[in-house]
């Protein structure tokens, strides 16, 4: 739960608070390259989320994926695709959290996270797989749900300087959708057939309490992004501006130092 709610995000908020503003021409000569690696990671990152067995590394990888979506705004240098790239690290601190404590929840009742080993829990667990059916819609970006605002503005804002980086990245999304929606079908739908799973307890009061606010949030910002969004846009001007004033300068610094030599050689 931290390592995918907190700590992944160290990476991408570095590259947004230090290396964009403190090295401007280098973040806009390698946005492009940044942009390929991105698009790799998200497509890549799905293949092999689709593939697993397990319940917990199909999330890992999809957080992957999502951060490639991230960098996609970051270097897209655009207001919407950066400020969308923020919102994204939020939502996906409360989506991927939430998606883990969830397992961790049914892993202690059957201490086995295998895909294979359930199926049809929503008969035996209803309030646990409403909840997890909330959150996953909120991972693979469902209109209304929190995942949805960030995933849009920062293929927005990709999509103003290469369309085709927006169209890879629109691919990894729907193939997103696709394993996550695969793996709550797995799970939740169909006869339950593991005679372990029919004892298996529905969400008590303490992890009721655990959870319910963060599908709470999943939705409210979902259905009011504005609250987080004014801020972060704020921040995102402030380093744009940043961006152009150092860009600026470096520029000025490059004429006099030409000016200079060329003096010189007179």
């Amino acid at each position: 739960v931290l390592l995918a709610a907190v700590l992944l995000k160290m990476g991408t908020y570095g590259f947004v608070r230090f290396s964009l503003p403190l090295f401007p021409d280098a973040s806009v000569y390698f946005s492009g390259m940044m942009c390929a690696v991105a698009i790799v990671m998200i497509i890549y990152a799905s293949f092999i989320a689709f593939a697993q067995k397990d319940i917990k590394q199909v999330i890992a990888y999809s957080s992957i994926a999502h951060m490639g979506v991230i960098m996609l705004g970051i270097f897209s240098m655009s207001r919407e695709g950066m400020s969308g790239a923020v919102f994204l690290m939020i939502s996906h601190g409360v989506v991927s959290g939430a998606l883990f404590l969830l397992v961790g929840m049914i892993y202690d009742r059957r201490h086995t996270k295998l895909i294979a080993e359930f199926g049809g829990l929503a008969h035996v667990m209803p309030r646990f797989a409403l909840i997890f059916g909330v959150i996953l819609l909120g991972s693979i970006g469902l209109p209304l749900t929190i995942g949805f605002v960030g995933e849009f503005l920062s293929l927005l804002g990709v999509f103003k300087i290469n369309a085709m980086f927006a169209f890879f990245g629109g691919i990894g999304i729907i193939v997103g959708a696709i394993y996550m929606l695969s793996l709550y079908r797995r799970v939740f739908f169909g006869e339950c057939k593991n005679e372990r799973n029919l004892a298996l307890k529905d969400l008590n009061f303490k992890e009721l309490i655990a959870i319910v606010p963060l599908c709470l949030l999943v939705i409210a910002l979902g259905v009011y992004p504005n609250f987080l969004l004014k801020p972060i846009d704020i921040s995102t001007q402030n380093i744009i501006s940043k961006m152009q004033k150092r860009a600026v300068l470096q520029d000025d610094k490059d004429k006099i130092s030409r000016l200079n030599s060329a003096r010189s050689e007179r």
